[in-house]
């Protein structure tokens, strides 16, 4: 005999062991990431670290912090990491919201040309030579400008604009409002959810971002946190003496892995903070906006 209570308490237990199982893979690999950065070396190398450190040494963290080029390039990624955010929000929103009037007589092509983007694109040769020509080489313009707008964002935003009642923005005309005063008075403040949403896109973008200041940012003072530690960490691999890495290896009997994955506590860290304050805004956002095509 069918019994719905017994069949509704499984299915809750499956979902629940599910879950459990599903966050230990996807956090086990953080905790053996941490747990090796902060382990003993001898253990490091024997392979004997799992989830959990065994005999304390942060020597590795010193080793990445002495550096004196780390809060330098802490600082570049926070400029590119605003700068660029700000800058996709705003060109998006701006291009997004007359996609989003019926009314507005060049709706259409400009439609058809974002998805165009989104199917073909220059390629990086094209966009190296386009950023030459504009002398964009060894500025910020050349690493945020590229990736300012996205096809598919624009898209996402156009949509949600247009699940905003029309009347409001009739109302907001017949009281004299044009339309910046309703996209940045009545637009924008309905869209907090979908703006935290891709902010946080943005943010990690930026943040995880080295190809593109490799390419155009020849001066070591301009490089964000990623192509700092990037070098850093090839610098463990190869065993290359630079800034002193094989002393301190020797002094400290520390183990190059050691200093890998510090790199990574120190570079996913502060993204791992911010999350949490998003997450409301983040789970809503990524909802609405994409209910209509």
């Amino acid at each position: 005999m069918y019994n719905e209570g017994l069949w509704s308490k499984s299915f809750d237990i499956f979902n629940y062991l599910l879950m459990i199982l599903l966050c230990i893979i996807m956090l086990y690999p953080l905790l053996n990431t941490f747990a090796v950065s902060i382990s003993d070396p001898v253990l490091v190398g024997q392979g004997k670290i799992t989830w959990y450190p065994q005999g304390f040494d942060f020597h590795s963290y010193q080793y990445i912090f002495q550096d004196k080029n780390i809060l330098n390039a802490y600082k570049n990624t926070l400029v590119f990491l605003l700068i660029g955010t700000s800058l996709q929000l705003l060109l998006t929103t701006l291009f997004a919201y007359p996609l989003a009037i019926s009314d507005f007589i060049f709706r259409k092509p400009l439609a058809v040309y974002v998805i165009i983007t989104m199917v073909f694109s220059g390629g990086l040769i094209p966009q190296f030579l386009l950023i030459r020509d504009l002398n964009m080489f060894n500025s910020i313009w050349a690493v945020v400008l590229p990736v300012a707008m996205s096809a598919f964002n624009i898209i996402i935003f156009r949509t949600f604009f247009q699940d905003i009642p029309k009347e409001l923005r009739e109302s907001a005309y017949l009281d004299g409002a044009n339309d910046f005063g309703i996209l940045f008075r009545i637009f924008i403040p309905l869209s907090k959810p979908l703006l935290a949403t891709f902010a946080l896109f943005g943010a990690v973008m930026f943040w995880n971002m080295w190809f593109e200041p490799m390419i155009y940012l020849n001066d070591n003072d301009d490089h964000p946190i990623q192509l700092l530690l990037r070098r850093m960490t090839i610098e463990t691999e190869n065993y290359t003496d630079v800034g002193g890495l094989q002393r301190f290896l020797d002094t400290y009997n520390l183990n190059p892995k050691n200093i890998r994955m510090a790199s990574i506590i120190v570079t996913i860290l502060p993204i791992l903070f911010v999350y949490p304050l998003l997450q409301k805004h983040f789970v809503s956002g990524m909802m609405i906006g994409s209910v209509k095509g």
